[in-house]
């Protein structure tokens, strides 16, 4: 255990010295960061069969991570600790927009895609000691079966990592890519269809998107 700085331990890392393990256990220092894997209990062992391989839920299978699992994890994906508080706001003016899919369909884009809006989020640090933050972004499609398969339950589409001093406030921006509606066959063509596409910030719903017009293929794969 290392208690103050010293040896290699303390040489700076992109300008910033390395704190002790001391300075994070009294609070001197705020770590930060997200579990980028989902964390299953003890008995997921004894429900998925190793021979199984599928990542969506079935009657022998709860689902395979964040996407598709529909048990209660021990720690989620995006889980992460922090010895302060932070609040989102969403800035937007309007918390619903409509759309619909043959404009979308006749309009031109290029190899990217499109820019479909432009998400801004107020993020506050309403703790006691200053520290980073990792903003998460994720889409959560219509739960409807489109050719005999439901959607992922939610889906990550931007992340940022913010420093922000007590009571500082800092906008966060996330855009959205119109591949993000996009929803890919069991023959590996795009289909986008029509209903609400919830936007959340973290696990709050701040924003939807609507959807109208019929399934329409998008590129069919080649």
């Amino acid at each position: 255990m290392m208690l103050k700085y010293f040896g290699p331990a303390g040489l700076p890392v992109d300008g910033r010295p390395v704190p002790s393990l001391a300075s994070v256990i009294f609070g001197q220092y705020n770590p930060a960061g997200r579990l980028p894997i989902t964390f299953y209990p003890g008995s997921y062992v004894n429900e998925v069969s190793m021979l199984d391989m599928r990542m969506r839920p079935s009657d022998v299978s709860p689902g395979r991570t964040y996407k598709f699992y529909t048990g209660q994890p021990v720690f989620e994906f995006g889980y992460g600790l922090s010895y302060t508080t932070f609040s989102y706001h969403w800035y937007n003016d309007s918390n619903i927009v409509s759309y619909s899919i043959e404009s979308l369909l006749n309009n031109k884009y290029d190899k990217r895609g499109v820019l479909i809006e432009l998400f801004r989020v107020n993020v506050t640090n309403i703790g006691s000691i200053n520290g980073d933050d990792v903003v998460l972004a994720y889409i959560q499609a219509p739960q409807i079966l489109y050719d005999g398969e439901t959607p992922p339950i939610k889906q990550l589409f931007g992340f940022e990592r913010i420093y922000l001093n007590i009571g500082e406030t800092k906008q966060v921006f996330f855009p959205l890519n119109i591949e993000t509606l996009f929803r890919i066959g069991r023959d590996g063509s795009k289909w986008i269809h029509p209903g609400e596409y919830n936007i959340l910030i973290g696990n709050q719903h701040m924003f939807t998107i609507k959807l109208n017009g019929y399934s329409t293929l998008w590129e069919r794969f080649k």
